[in-house]
């Protein structure tokens, strides 16, 4: 089975997961789940975007190996895999090439099924390189494999409240990045594609959201223009950055 496929199995049992938390999840389970969303999405964004996508800033390995291991734990796809996809997007932002844009495919697709899409390796060539992230790349299912066998002995219900619903959090965040920012919003630069500013996106998914201000200069690792746009991902890389 190719890797994109299994990738959808993943993200299914995911969001498929949210029915039983609802169902019978407490006040403390939505906690759990709420503080891996936090932990994950500020990893994403310092890690897998801004220093492994852009090379946005530099940082100690030992903070590039714990926040990919945390990215790869919340089910996004591996280091390789997201980092090909995401420069890709910005080789071909809105037009034909673009993996995952709302000007070349429906928007619910991209929202819901951008995990369908192959991914171009060529883009993430230098990852390849790297041991940990080949690694990575090469044991991604049977890592998560292992988490789920691990809840399963553990806690069975928290594979729900601490691994699947987060995850389908992440995927939906993450998603909105694509649809909403490129969709709906203001702007504070031209750029040549759609990428907008959003309040909820900006606020919601750590400054991911001032989305507009990232594409018009991709290398800068603070997404913040205006005032208010609070960017907690560029407070803690001025604490973690060498």
């Amino acid at each position: 089975m190719k890797d994109n496929h299994k990738l959808s199995l993943l993200q299914l049992a995911a969001h498929l997961a949210i029915v039983p938390m609802i169902l019978y999840g407490q006040w403390y389970h939505w906690l759990v789940a709420a503080m891996v969303y936090t932990v994950a999405g500020v990893s994403i964004t310092i890690t897998f975007h801004r220093l492994l996508s852009h090379k946005a800033w530099k940082a100690p390995r030992w903070w590039e190996v714990t926040g990919t291991l945390i990215c790869t734990y919340i089910g996004i796809g591996s280091s390789v895999g997201w980092i090909a996809t995401h420069r890709q997007h910005h080789r071909f932002t809105d037009r034909v090439g673009d993996p995952h844009s709302p000007a070349v495919k429906p928007w619910w697709r991209v929202q819901w099924f951008s995990m369908f899409e192959p991914v171009n390796v060529k883009y993430a060539v230098d990852l390849l390189r790297d041991k940990f992230h080949l690694w990575l790349h090469l044991n991604y299912f049977i890592v998560h494999g292992a988490i789920m066998t691990a809840f399963l002995i553990i806690d069975p219900f928290a594979l729900v409240y601490a691994y699947f619903v987060p995850m389908a959090l992440i995927w939906n965040a993450g998603s909105c990045i694509n649809t909403i920012n490129h969709m709906f919003g203001y702007t504070n630069h031209q750029t040549k594609d759609n990428s907008t500013c959003n309040f909820l996106t900006g606020y919601l998914v750590f400054g991911e959201g001032w989305h507009n201000n990232h594409h018009a200069a991709p290398a800068s690792d603070n997404f913040k223009c205006k005032w208010w746009e609070f960017d907690l991902g560029y407070q803690l890389i001025k604490i973690l950055r060498v």
